[in-house]
């Protein structure tokens, strides 16, 4: 084999595994915007503030990163794909609007220990597609809990879920 050949080779082995992953990604954040639609359960939902715990019960089993507004009427969903990060560390995000409306413009808001809601500052605040789901992701050196919601921007009394995630 000549040596032109295996650099040809190599070349196409590297773009069909970064093909690979680039379907992967995507696949990835479809599927995981999927819901069933279940609101919380007792065991999901702790503490006088509301707010749902992520990363583990109360029995220290784990659960996902969400938990779901109740299906249908617009309600948004939101996940988170990690529970904890290291300052600066990358957080994924992804949902859904119910039913499915494309081009809807939301907005992420965090609060920090307990605080008020404030925008977060994201380049590109998500926007929905064909199927009501969009996937996004933030960084943040904000040491403490940061939780996350998302507001619909032409209607802000639609607001998603909160989900949790402890940076430090």
């Amino acid at each position: 084999m000549s040596p032109m050949s295996s650099r040809a080779s190599g070349g196409a082995l590297a773009a069909c595994l970064i093909t690979a992953a680039i379907v992967g990604f995507a696949g990835g954040g479809y599927f995981g915007s999927q819901s069933g639609g279940d609101s919380p359960s007792a065991s999901e939902t702790s503490g006088t503030d509301n707010t749902t715990p992520v990363g583990g019960t109360p029995d220290g089993g784990e659960t996902p990163a969400e938990t779901e507004a109740p299906a249908g009427d617009g309600a948004l969903t939101l996940s988170a794909g990690q529970t904890e990060i290291s300052p600066g560390g990358r957080i994924d995000f992804t949902g859904a609007v119910d039913p499915p409306e494309e081009g809807v413009q939301l907005r992420l808001e965090r609060s920090v220990d307990g605080g008020d809601w404030e925008t977060f500052p994201l380049n590109n605040q998500p926007v929905t597609n064909a199927d009501g789901a969009f996937s996004t992701y933030a960084s943040t050196s904000q040491n403490g809990t940061n939780s996350f919601r998302l507001v619909r921007e032409d209607d802000d009394s639609v607001v998603s879920n909160e989900v949790q995630v402890t940076v430090g």
